[in-house]
């Protein structure tokens, strides 16, 4: 054993610069492989999971490393091999796998490039740790006050994981990379690097087809994506933060602020003063009319309950209630419902997929039409209804069927509720809904201060064949078909739920809303997928309010998800500052006004039209609203309604992006 060592131990000096790198691109990957277990199956610093399934990330996380490794590896190989082309001219006789001094140079800036990349990896983790977003411009933009870093060393110190671990690991992992570089290097023989490079390529093929085809999920590779990914992504498609002079802010703010009054139709809010100086042009306050409204007084004294459904991808084509000719109803539950609620017939969501849906229901602002919210701003501080209550003294608690650390929702929710709830064992909406029940019925219930419990629902997900006990035979249907199941299977869970519910007490002053993060497209409109989608195959969506006082009513008023959250507040009686773009639609007035953005595109419903636009393909398309199917695009004919609502919905996507990425 001992012979080989010194063997192995005088080889090592002729390997070469190929070799070398390849070594130190194994040692810096395992190195992070240890910060991705270090951050993915520990708890984020107030003692949460920072996943609930640390096994579904580690994998894609341990070949994304790899991946991104190995392609600088090739970059600096093609650098030593044309440097030394052009170098060393003079020694193209000498053996080839001498190492030159400018293999040497360049060993050495790929092991401080690497450096950095580790040194950067670690905070990325910590940020995402602690604030639940990636490492970014717009971060260090938000953050760059000396005393964000005494708040950083309080949160360290009180990290409820290991406090001080990040100290720990910055001080070793540059010498244990060396180290293992080392022990590569003295242990591995030369003639064994064949072998090596032959068993890479195929980890990388592998690495390739695993996180881009055979185990694919957006959310997923936004919250792995390494920090070489985050910094091409920050310079080369990252689009630039939205500013506006002083004239641009001023004119938007007086267009903006004469429109919402425009819809809302009465004066009892008021945009106060200079939007230079309260730094939001949506930001409003109320007038003291409305704060003296008895009725307003009578229902916040009345600290009513808040149930709020979130079906998953409960599309408006498909629900009862709102196609009166669909038979047999896939949806006999929210149809039976809705005949003693306001049904809101002409509702859209303001954000796509989830995170958009719920997120924009929540802070009452169209979600961003460039950036990805629940990522990109999530260390941003944007009030929600949800918080607004907590604040209040409502105690708050989340129910998702599915992992609301996957697209990063949980991280918002941890800063509006009191308490989320989520288990892997309980994603069947059956499972799931037996815990809501059990939950709601006897704690929440029971405590002596109202309550809000947002539920969102699972079962119903594409590929629409997560129903629990669904038989091979609705498996096998088309997607158009399996979906009728599927939403069925969600609207029992939910009956049994209210059904649960309803003769107690308590519910007695509980106000239930049933309304969808989405739809989803089948086909129509051409379209087949939720990316670039804005047609109502995608965006239109039940949205019901039932309980006590609430008259039942079809009503046509046009209606987005921006909206839910102002009608909610004054539902219970809260009228406070804020900046939501919505309006209170139990006012009963006008046509109303909807308005969302969708990766690259964006709808507006106004005056009785509905308009989408896809600025990078120039394309336009005008429906009536009454044309929810959306079957005539009627633009050619109405050049003139399409040039006027363009140039609202442009001014509108403008305020909602600029508000998302500066908050309040």
């Amino acid at each position: 054993m001992g012979k080989i060592l010194v063997v192995a131990k005088n080889l090592s000096k002729y390997f070469t610069a190929l070799e070398r790198l390849l070594l130190v691109s194994l040692a810096v990957w395992c190195v992070h492989i240890v910060l991705r277990v270090l951050l993915l199956f520990r708890t984020n610093p107030y003692g949460f999971p920072f996943v609930s399934k640390p096994d579904w990330f580690i994998f894609h996380a341990v070949c994304i490393d790899f991946l991104w490794i190995i392609n600088s590896l090739i970059l600096f190989l093609l650098l030593s091999v044309i440097l030394n082309k052009v170098l060393n001219k003079k020694n193209a006789q000498e053996p080839s796998n001498k190492v030159t001094k400018t293999d040497k140079i360049l060993i050495f800036i790929y092991g401080i490039f690497h450096s950095f990349i580790l040194l950067f990896t670690l905070l990325d983790n910590e940020v995402q740790r602690f604030l639940g977003c990636h490492l970014s411009f717009g971060l260090i933009d938000t953050y760059k006050d000396t005393s964000s870093l005494v708040m950083f060393w309080d949160y360290v110190a009180h990290d409820t994981s290991v406090p001080f671990l990040q100290f720990f690991v910055l001080v070793l992992m540059l010498p244990v990379a060396y180290a293992i570089y080392r022990l590569f290097l003295k242990f591995l023989i030369p003639l064994k690097i064949k072998r090596s490079v032959i068993a890479m390529a195929c980890f990388y093929l592998m690495s390739f087809l695993f996180v881009h085809y055979i185990w694919t999920g957006n959310g997923r590779m936004t919250k792995l994506r390494p920090i070489v990914g985050l910094v091409y992504r920050e310079l080369f498609q990252q689009t630039e933060k939205k500013t506006l002079s002083e004239q641009e802010l001023l004119a938007y703010s007086s267009m903006y602020q004469a429109l919402w009054q425009k819809v809302e139709g009465d004066t009892l809010w008021k945009f106060p003063g200079n939007s230079l100086k309260t730094n939001s042009p949506l930001y409003r306050i109320p007038t003291q009319t409305l704060l003296e409204n008895e009725d307003l007084k009578k229902r916040r004294a009345e600290k009513s309950n808040l149930i709020v459904i979130f079906m998953e991808s409960e599309r408006g084509l498909n629900v009862g209630c709102l196609n009166p000719e669909l038979r047999p109803s896939p949806t006999p539950f929210i149809d039976s419902i809705a005949e003693y609620s306001h049904l809101w017939l002409r509702m859209h969501t303001s954000g796509l997929p989830t995170t958009g849906g719920v997120l924009t229901s929540h802070f009452g602002i169209s979600d961003h039409s460039t950036l990805a919210t629940a990522t990109d701003l999530a260390h941003v501080s944007l009030p929600s209804f949800a918080s607004v209550l907590t604040d209040s003294g409502y105690v708050t608690h989340y129910f998702s069927a599915a992992d609301p650390a996957w697209d990063n929702l949980g991280v918002w929710m941890s800063k509006w509720y009191t308490a989320q709830h989520y288990n892997r064992e309980r994603e069947d909406d059956s499972t799931f809904f037996d815990h809501v029940i059990e939950y709601v019925s006897d704690s929440l219930s029971k405590q002596d201060k109202p309550f809000l419990a947002t539920v969102i629902t699972r079962s119903n997900h594409y590929p629409f064949n997560f129903a629990a006990g669904m038989p091979d035979s609705e498996k096998e249907k088309p997607l158009t078909e399996r979906i009728n199941y599927t939403m069925n299977y969600a609207d029992r869970q939910v009956a049994r739920f209210i059904r649960s519910i309803e003769n107690k007490d308590w519910y007695k002053n509980t106000y239930v809303v049933i309304m969808a993060d989405h739809g989803f497209p089948l086909g129509e409109n051409g379209a087949s997928t939720m990316k670039g989608n804005a047609f109502s195959n995608a965006t239109w969506i039940p949205f019901l309010i039932h309980g006590k006082g609430v008259l039942p009513m079809r009503d046509t008023t046009t209606a987005a998800q921006i909206d839910i959250a102002p009608t909610l507040l004054e539902l219970l009686g809260f009228a406070v500052p804020n900046i939501f773009m919505g309006h209170n639609l139990l006012r009963n007035y006008g046509e109303g006004l909807s308005l969302g953005a969708y990766s690259g595109l964006s709808a507006i419903g106004f005056e009785n039209y509905r308009l989408i636009s896809k600025p990078a393909a120039d394309s336009l398309w005008l429906f009536e609203e009454k044309d929810t199917h959306q079957k005539k695009n009627l633009s050619e004919q109405n050049p003139e309604k399409v040039k006027y609502l363009k140039a609202i919905l442009d001014s509108l996507i403008t305020l909602a992006d600029y508000s998302l990425e500066r908050g309040i």
